[in-house]
């Protein structure tokens, strides 16, 4: 089976768009952590201000509206638990973009170098073709001034 042979600048096309691709999802999963992180302090805050009004008005209250307060506490604290787990995933997903980050860059990168040692490969072929051309010119012309040399047209 013959093997596929691809030109290395639609390869390097596709690893710039790998790139391109992976600090998106970067950018896009940082910002869900931030707003994950916006909405646990959110309710840690929500938590405190219930606690602070639980502790502070515990005299005038009656005992069903101190349930009710602490039930109140009790979810908000919950919820608060539930979006730090929350914040966690993101972060997790956070430093799995960033690996993959590295690598589409590294990849990136590789590919760049080895097209320009490519074209310096190419470059060095071409000032050695040059060369060559201009020393068959250079012989060619001493060829020509040797046989125009005045001892040839004595012994013809």
């Amino acid at each position: 089976m013959k093997a596929h042979w691809f030109r290395l600048q639609s390869i390097l096309d596709l690893r710039a768009a790998a790139l391109e691709d992976a600090q998106n999802v970067l950018s896009q999963a940082l910002a869900s952590l931030v707003a994950a992180e916006i909405a646990r302090d959110k309710a840690l805050l929500e938590a405190d201000a219930l606690a602070d009004s639980i502790c502070s008005a515990a005299a005038a209250q009656t005992a069903s509206q101190s349930k009710t307060s602490r039930l109140a506490y009790l979810y908000q604290a919950g919820r608060a638990q539930a979006l730090q787990v929350g914040v966690q995933e993101c972060q997790r997903a956070v430093q799995g973009c960033r690996v993959q980050l590295v690598k589409a860059s590294r990849e990136h990168e590789i590919l760049v170098r080895l097209r320009e040692k490519w074209l310096k490969v190419g470059q060095y072929l071409e000032a050695r073709k040059e060369e060559n051309t201009l020393n068959d010119l250079m012989n060619s012309q001493r060829f020509q001034s040797r046989r125009q040399s005045p001892e040839e047209f004595q012994q013809t």
